[in-house]
């Protein structure tokens, strides 16, 4: 009965779950020689705002670690004060387990008066220690931030592709939780999830 009731409960949380959305590129060549031709400067034009984009992005992490490293001179020093935190907090636990009894005790304890009485017990669960920062994570988290721009490749390419006489189309579209609907077949007007590209002309 528990193990229905628990897996009902799964159902239940997975029909409420939020319908996720993409959107789809197609790219439709032009019909003439001429503009298929013009494609290929489309072409090398990408390959040139990408490479650029690259060494922008390499030049950027090359002199990223001033920044890395007051970063993880800040986390250190917020680290230590957690951790002071954490080592009081973790002789007060110790102490009221090993007296069995103190400021935290339960109420109606017999055999001690009514002023040692409280309802409220602090240290039922160990504290727990704060996770020391890594150098690494904080380094990817500034390039992340600092060095992961947007060069703006895919959109000019999309506008020399219409340039050259082809067409891009797009439609947002249902992937996951779509209530029972085909995967593609619902449009919003507002989509709950950030789209995503998918299709050619990477």
């Amino acid at each position: 009965m528990a193990l229905a009731m628990g897996l009902a409960m799964v159902l239940g949380f997975a029909g409420c779950a939020s319908p996720q959305y993409a959107t789809e590129v197609r790219y439709l060549p032009p019909a003439t020689e001429a503009g298929r031709s013009c494609l290929r400067g489309c072409q090398t034009d990408m390959q040139a705002c990408q490479a650029d984009c690259q060494s922008r992005r390499e030049s950027c992490i090359a002199g990223i670690q001033p920044q890395v490293e007051a970063a993880f001179d800040q986390a250190l020093r917020q680290y230590e004060a957690e951790r002071r935190v954490y080592m009081r907090e973790r002789q007060y636990y110790q102490l009221d387990r090993a007296m069995q009894f103190g400021l935290y005790r339960d109420p109606f304890y017999y055999g001690y008066p009514a002023s040692f009485w409280f309802t409220d017990r602090f240290y039922d669960d160990p504290p727990i220690p704060p996770e020391a920062p890594s150098r690494e994570a904080i380094r990817a988290a500034v390039i992340d931030q600092e060095c992961n721009i947007d060069c703006g490749c895919q959109a000019a390419f999309d506008q020399c592709y219409v340039g050259c006489g082809g067409q891009v189309e797009r439609r947002v579209v249902c992937v996951e939780n779509c209530d029972g609907e085909a995967p593609v077949s619902r449009i919003p007007s507002s989509p709950t999830a950030e789209p995503s590209s998918r299709g050619g002309g990477q």
